[in-house]
């Protein structure tokens, strides 16, 4: 498996029962196990970790970024999970989990991810590079630094071209921009979808009610969300209302459209009887 993409072999793996797929993740390193199993159709990984251990679910957990793990955590029953937290040997990984957690998964808080990078407007740049070294081992993109005060608030973001021309000894809050864009924990997720789209954004930096800076937002996050908003509006446009798949009977189908079929109805008979008085 050397050299295979991970969407590769998890799409081996949704074809082949679940002791196979078991068999070739054991042979792989839990860093790749754990994409393997991030790109798994959800009914295929569902199985699958239903039977494994919640420890061993914790060694693929602590190789994804936050934002990913909850996500599949969130899938397990709920006994499943607390033991898979507890099974987590990375006092901040599993603080991070837990935090995402109690946000609703339709809001910024639900899609947001904790690893990013992030400078303090009072460091020099010679401070900024070690910190970016040392943080960016668990950040799999790095799309923005994000610059904070000393009490955590987002204040703006620099780039990194900016530091790698900057004089080793001078400061960030003589070079970052303070125009960024933002959205706030309990923003709907639509909303937050909107606004990358208009403003073209790769990542979105998020804030709490008290402006302080405690996560991310990418474009990979939204993209499930765009998806479905172009469902929905094509949904509309076929006369379909309620929440139906491209799986589901034609009977649930026919069923999500009646109600404009019933209104296209009422208003054609509505229309020729009105047109019969001249």
């Amino acid at each position: 498996m050397d050299g295979v993409n991970p969407a590769d072999i998890s799409a081996l793996l949704d074809e082949v029962d679940t002791d196979e797929a078991r068999y070739v993740l054991d042979v792989l390193n839990n860093a790749v196990g754990a994409e393997v199993i991030e790109e798994l159709e959800e009914d295929t990984r569902k199985e699958f970790l239903e039977e494994l251990e919640p420890a061993e679910i914790a060694q693929y957990i602590v190789e994804m970024e936050s934002d990913d793990a909850v996500d599949i955590i969130n899938d397990l029953p709920v006994k499943t999970r607390e033991e898979v937290i507890a099974a987590i040997d990375d006092p901040e990984t599993a603080s991070h989990i837990q935090e995402l957690m109690r946000y609703d998964e339709d809001c910024a808080g639900g899609l947001m991810a904790k690893e990013m990078i992030v400078a303090n407007i009072n460091w020099t740049i010679d401070q900024t590079i070690e910190e970016i070294r040392r943080q960016a081992e668990n950040v799999k993109k790095i799309y923005s630094i994000y610059v904070v005060d000393d009490k955590g608030k987002l204040k703006g973001r620099v780039s990194i071209k900016k530091i790698i021309l900057a004089n080793d000894e001078t400061y960030i809050k003589d070079i970052y921009e303070d125009d960024i864009i933002h959205v706030e924990t309990y923003m709907d997720e639509e909303e937050v979808a909107d606004i990358m789209q208009k403003y073209d954004l790769d990542a979105v930096p998020v804030v709490n009610l008290q402006e302080k800076l405690v996560g991310r937002i990418t474009i990979d996050d939204v993209i499930d969300v765009i998806t479905e908003q172009a469902e929905e509006e094509r949904q509309l446009m076929s006369g379909i209302s309620g929440d139906v798949e491209e799986d589901d009977s034609i009977w649930a189908i026919s069923k999500a459209r009646l109600p404009w079929l019933l209104i296209g109805l009422v208003g054609g008979t509505l229309g020729a009887w009105a047109i019969g008085f001249f």
